[in-house]
């Protein structure tokens, strides 16, 4: 997990430091854009890297916790910075409203993402519901079964 982590962080300075010779170099948005695609995949990939280790709980750093806490408050921080760094860019070059609209499909989007995760998370609880119903049916119809002979059995032993 140490390694993916550090390979990801890399990545993610790799496509930091393209960015931003990219933006010293005055290039137009539209020629950044495979600069900028590669920051934001290696920033998506960081994120939920993170996303997993917190939710697995499992460890991403060897080390202290405040380390870990620093590192990633460190990538957050930078991540925070290279957005405000693209955006000014963009308004810079005169393309504000197509940065705001970006923004809005990336709010959209996200939105359509959540909902649908909520939905496959929540179909997921049904179905696994609706199997511990069945099995608590078979269950029950079992215990009733052996009841039932063990009452036809106390029934047979009190007549003989």
């Amino acid at each position: 997990m140490v390694g993916e982590i550090a390979l990801l962080i890399k990545g993610l300075d790799t496509a930091f430091n393209l960015v931003q010779a990219s933006i010293k170099k005055k290039k137009e948005v539209q020629q950044m854009g495979a600069e900028i695609s590669g920051f934001f995949h290696q920033k998506e990939a960081i994120e939920e890297k993170i996303v997993e280790v917190r939710k697995h709980g499992r460890e991403a750093y060897i080390g202290s916790p405040l380390q870990e806490a620093m590192d990633i408050q460190n990538q957050e921080d930078r991540i925070a910075g290279m957005m405000t760094e693209i955006g000014k860019e963009y308004s810079r070059q005169g393309k504000s409203p197509q940065w705001q609209k970006i923004q809005r499909n990336a709010i959209r989007i996200q939105k359509d993402r959540n909902f649908r995760y909520q939905m496959r998370t929540k179909q997921q609880r049904i179905a696994v519901q609706k199997k511990n119903d069945l099995s608590l049916a078979y269950k029950i119809l079992a215990g009733l079964f052996v009841l039932a002979i063990g009452i036809a059995g106390l029934i047979f032993i009190l007549i003989t």
